[in-house]
């Protein structure tokens, strides 16, 4: 299992300010050490996290008591900097500390309290004690189930165990799972990745929930660039695939138009997008259409300055290019246009 991996999957999400920092709001002595460890976990930087937790640790024991739930949010996140350095032995009286208090609480004061059983899951999971692991995430997803936040670091985790043992169907149904206004920049490639790989399978369906998500943070964070056109091209194919013709068809033409805006319309990287809406203009009876998209194909070319590989000026046989002019090509001779 990546420790490391797993334990950044909560980074911002192991206590708002408004819970860990109050009343400390005024003179924010512990709100700063907090953020600042917060930030050297999201980089891996395990033994510098663990100094910061220790120092809101003490100063949350000596403001609210040690046995009082808000402290366990620190006991959690200082075991968590103690696991991403695989010293869980260390870390093992702090998991159990922190569960016992959290664990008391009937019902939880706050849902971010949830977390606490988080991050004993993923304590038990490095110790290789899956059922529970499972167990603890289950109650973890009940009793945080209020909080969009405590509902992402779960599924996120989730996420995270289900693709290191290959299953990608139970990975891309979790992070369907997570609200999506909380995806970041980071989970587009992870969703293209986890998409590509259910496509490879046959699993269109939750390749095009993969795809949906990862075009919902580009064009929330990106709009109008090459990243947009890219993901919702594959969007796209993945719609074709499950059989959503009309809504595949409208994406494709709009990738198609986004990558003319971007990158002009004799540039290669529409290739493939117009290849898949010929196919489907000609499965749909729009001959003329899938002609159309053929023969704009056939007149890509590549430019002889061009920094984008694999596309280079004098195209072989296997250049991605002429893969794609060889389907239309094929498409065109099927419907009985000469090329």
């Amino acid at each position: 299992m990546d420790v490391e991996a797993t334990v950044i999957v909560l980074i911002g999400l192991l206590g708002p300010a408004s819970v860990i920092g109050w009343p400390f709001l005024k003179q924010r002595r512990i709100l700063v050490p907090w953020r600042i460890g917060n930030a050297l976990l999201a980089e891996g930087r395990f033994a510098e996290a663990e100094a910061k937790f220790r120092e809101t640790l003490e100063m949350a024991g000596g403001r609210f008591g040690v046995d009082h739930w808000r402290t366990s949010l620190h006991m959690n996140a200082l075991a968590l900097s103690l696991v991403g350095q695989n010293r869980l032995d260390d870390a093992q009286p702090l998991v159990e500390r922190a569960f016992a208090i959290a664990d008391a609480q009937k019902p939880l004061p706050h849902p971010d309290l949830a977390l606490v059983f988080v991050g004993a899951s993923i304590y038990w999971a490095s110790r290789k004690d899956d059922a529970r692991a499972q167990s603890l995430l289950e109650r973890a997803r009940r009793e945080g189930r209020s909080s969009r936040h405590v509902r992402a670091a779960i599924e996120r985790t989730v996420v995270l165990r289900a693709a290191q043992k290959g299953d990608e169907a139970k990975a891309a149904d979790a992070y369907s799972r997570v609200p999506t206004e909380l995806l970041k920049e980071r989970d587009v490639g992870k969703l293209a990745r986890l998409a590509i790989k259910l496509l490879h399978v046959g699993d269109a369906r939750r390749a095009g929930q993969c795809l949906r998500a990862a075009l919902s943070v580009v064009t929330r964070v990106s709009s109008g660039e090459f990243a947009e056109a890219f993901y919702r091209g594959l969007l796209g194919e993945a719609l074709v695939r499950d059989g959503h013709e009309e809504e595949a068809r409208r994406e494709l033409e709009q990738a198609a138009v986004d990558y003319d805006a971007i990158v002009g319309g004799s540039h290669p990287a529409s290739a493939p997008v117009l290849v898949v809406l010929a196919e489907l203009r000609a499965r749909m009876g729009d001959a003329d259409g899938a002609r159309s998209a053929c023969k704009r194909v056939l007149r890509l070319a590549v430019p002889a300055t061009s920094p984008l590989e694999p596309y280079r000026a004098g195209a072989s046989a296997a250049d991605p290019l002429e893969a794609e002019r060889d389907r239309a090509r094929t498409l065109l001779a099927r419907l009985g246009q000469p090329t």
